[in-house]
């Protein structure tokens, strides 16, 4: 489909199609366009409202943004299938449209301002406590989020969220259910128990040919090699665009100027005088000050006179001296003067606290790097930047080269990098770079490349690396022969016979008078995997309770319940917060949970 597509790029329809666009945007702009295509191209409506196609594929990319941003290669390959995001997208799109109408009939609303506000304190667009713009813009850009419609979704975020937050907030927990979770964790029980070894009774169990070729045959669906792909891709990264880029001199002094000015500040430590204007008219003050000027230039010392005239209490015992001040501490006209002076000398300047007779002590400038020692590691750092830049900036050219070809020579000679091949790999991936990316295993099974033959999208690899990829082999999932089985077959029989010869032994021992039991008295939970099975019993009623229970290694264990204690121990009060903090965040979400259940049942949603 995709080729009859291509091949008649050319014609009289396409021909058509870019003259409507071409007339729309000079009559309407880009709005227009978009609403025309959308608003006939519904694909859910929620009590009136219409969710779109557009919408439900941003929401779909968006959450594959999201997913691999989280798990990165830990993701399961099939949770990026675009069928699996699609749903969820819809499915996400439709509980937002309930609680936004929600919100809207109780009038509650969110302004700009409470948004700004939010986003400025967001602790993950900060840099040293500030806002980070340049932060927050790659953000929102690794979502496919534009500024604009990235602000309009936090927007609806926050207003969806208050009721949410009403019904979590009117959830409380009673004194008694505390006291009942704190009594079933410090619960004793007391037990007996036999161990079984799974690897023993495998050792000592055989089994036949034929008991081999039945289960093959019964189970044969059970062996097949799974369907793999072997791929063509070309990696583009930053550094192909190396020789693209130049950095001038400029750009060089500019980055200096940069690094430097994130160096420690120039300090300056300072002792002062000050002659408080609050309780004393700006006359007095100003004589005030004159006095001291007149004795310091008769040879008296600054700090004996802080003592006797200063009015700042915190410094005028200790000579009036400040320590070491940078720029910004002190307000304007003290810094003005302070960052002006010469060592040792004396200024007089007024505040809006008084007169202050400064006197600079000392100076602490940061030791800075020249220029030169800096120029290389400064060069290559802009290097590296731009030549990432001009790939980010090549990406529309890389996609539209991708969808133009059905092969990658095109890209390939367009950016001198070499067409590469892939070993087969299933649809857990492969082991390399690239075969191992959640998104290249989901593009290399999806539709557009392992049905129509086409290449995919342009998928990142990271901030500095991208991949297009193009089928080159499929082999289909396949029955394998006994005998390739075979040996696969016998490690399962025998584990299978194993395990019921060794359940026969474990119930068979619950009567024996030979079994020797290990018990153990007053066990705590959680204390080790035997303990956890005991605690998975029911309450003994007259009788121990006994039951044979598997271990994570494949043994089994005979356990014997005896006795169930409750707890004497004393609960500290932080535990019982814990408790309480768990059991309010547990009622609270199944609260939201059944609220959003009770709005989407009543809501008239078609699709």
């Amino acid at each position: 489909m995709l080729q009859d597509i291509r091949d008649k790029s050319q014609g009289i329809v396409v021909k058509i199609i870019v003259g409507f666009i071409v007339v729309t945007f000079a009559l309407f702009g880009v709005d227009a366009l978009v609403t025309s295509f959308n608003s006939s191209d519904t694909v859910a409506e929620v009590d009136g409202v219409d969710i779109t196609r557009t919408q439900m594929l941003q929401g779909a990319e968006t959450q594959r943004r999201q997913l691999i941003s989280m798990m990165g290669g830990q993701i399961n390959p099939g949770l990026l299938e675009d069928n699996v995001l699609q749903r969820r997208a819809l499915d996400e799109l439709i509980q937002r449209v309930v609680l936004a109408n929600e919100a809207k009939k109780l009038e509650l609303g969110v302004s700009d301002a409470q948004v700004d506000a939010y986003l400025l304190q967001a602790e993950q667009f900060q840099t040293d406590g500030q806002f980070d713009q340049n932060k927050y813009l790659n953000f929102i850009r690794s979502l496919g989020y534009t500024p604009l419609a990235f602000k309009q979704r936090i927007k609806q975020d926050v207003l969806i969220q208050q009721p949410r937050n009403a019904i979590a907030g009117s959830e409380f927990v009673l004194p008694y259910q505390v006291n009942s979770v704190a009594e079933l964790q410090s619960q004793e029980r007391t037990y007996d128990y036999v161990s079984f070894s799974l690897a023993k009774e495998s050792e000592q169990t055989s089994v036949s040919d034929a008991e081999l070729k039945a289960y093959y045959k019964e189970h044969a669906e059970d062996f097949k090699t799974p369907e793999q792909v072997k791929l063509n891709y070309v990696v583009i990264s930053s550094s192909d665009f190396n020789n693209k880029v130049k950095v001038t001199d400029a750009e060089l002094q500019d980055a200096y100027q940069a690094s430097i000015s994130a160096l420690a500040k120039e300090e300056r430590s300072a002792s002062h005088i000050l002659i408080d204007t609050s309780d004393r008219s700006d006359e007095q003050a100003q004589k005030r000050l004159d006095e001291v000027k007149a004795k310091l230039k008769s040879g008296e010392k600054f700090a004996d006179l802080a003592k006797q005239y200063s009015d700042d209490i915190g410094s005028n015992n200790d000579g009036g001296k400040l320590g070491f001040i940078q720029k910004g501490i002190m307000g304007d006209a003290f810094d003005d003067a302070l960052f002006s002076m010469k060592k040792g000398e004396v200024k007089s300047i007024k505040d809006q606290y008084g007169y202050h007779l400064i006197k600079l002590d000392d100076i602490s400038k940061p030791d800075v790097p020249s220029f030169a020692s800096e120029k290389e590691a400064l060069e290559q750092k802009l290097m590296e930047d731009k030549a990432r830049d001009a790939l980010l900036t090549a990406h529309e050219d890389i996609t539209d080269l991708a969808y133009a070809s059905d092969k990658l020579d095109a890209i390939a000679k367009e950016y001198g990098v070499d067409v590469l091949q892939s070993s087969y790999f299933g649809r857990d991936g492969g082991s390399d770079e690239v075969t191992s990316n959640p998104a290249v295993i989901a593009a290399a099974f999806g539709p557009t490349v392992l049905e129509d033959g086409q290449n995919s999208n342009l998928i990142e690899l990271g901030d500095d690396k991208v991949v297009v990829v193009h089928l080159n082999d499929h082999k289909p999932e396949a029955l394998q022969s006994y005998e390739e089985t075979k040996e696969q077959v016998a490690s399962i029989v025998v584990q299978e016979k194993a395990v019921k010869s060794l359940r026969e032994k474990a119930e068979a021992a619950e009567n024996a008078s030979s079994t020797v039991w290990t018990s153990v008295k007053d066990a705590k939970r959680g204390q080790d995997e035997i303990t956890s099975l005991a605690f998975s019993l029911p309450h003994p009623e007259g009788k121990p309770v006994v039951e044979v229970k598997g271990l994570s290694n494949g043994d089994l264990v005979l356990i014997r319940l005896n006795k169930v204690d409750s707890g004497n121990a004393e609960v500290p009060e932080n535990q019982k917060l814990a408790y309480e903090r768990y059991l309010n965040q547990t009622q609270a979400t199944l609260s939201t949970r059944a609220q959003q259940d009770l709005l989407k049942n009543n809501a008239k949603i078609e699709k």
